[in-house]
């Protein structure tokens, strides 16, 4: 099983404190070197920056530079950045069971593919049904105060709060 991770994830479980919920979810997380760069070289000292890099010293997180850069150009596109597009592509040829992201672009390109998508309200959902947190509420409104993009009276708000009974 690969799971792909673009670097959205990665940063907003750490700024919520639940990035540990990948291992217990996923057990290892694949990544590419440019997402890499972007969570711990220029999110130095941010959310993200110190839990990537003990993860992949621990084992649990790879960074895999498999990534043909031929193959990127598929995927590049107006609104789509090259890290993006070789996120995609790493997903694709690696053949992930399930590619982590959140920006919507990403999501439907890798739709699109055939990939399976998760974000982070949707870890943190199956985060809540699984026992693994006692309150989904606190933790979408923590994001929401760290910069994460989410209405509350939005659907992905209301129907992860609906999905999880808290609504």
């Amino acid at each position: 099983m690969i799971v792909a991770a673009d670097s959205d994830p990665l940063i907003h479980l750490a700024s919520v404190n639940q990035f540990s919920l990948l291992k217990r979810f996923f057990h290892t997380v694949h990544t590419i070197p440019p997402v890499y760069e972007e969570v711990v070289a220029q999110g130095q000292g941010r959310s993200g920056d110190f839990e990537v890099r003990q993860a992949v010293q621990d084992g649990w997180v790879f960074v895999d530079t498999s990534v043909d850069p031929a193959a990127i150009q598929r995927f590049v596109a107006a609104n789509v950045s090259a890290t993006d597009a070789a996120v995609i592509t790493f997903a694709v040829m690696r053949k992930a069971t399930l590619l982590l992201a959140d920006d919507t672009v990403v999501r439907e390109m890798a739709m699109r593919e055939g990939l399976a998508v998760m974000g982070t309200v949707g870890i943190l959902v199956q985060a809540r049904l699984a026992g693994f947190v006692d309150r989904l509420r606190p933790l979408l409104d923590q994001l929401i105060g760290a910069g994460f993009y989410l209405e509350p009276a939005g659907r992905v708000y209301q129907d992860a709060l609906k999905r999880v009974g808290e609504l």
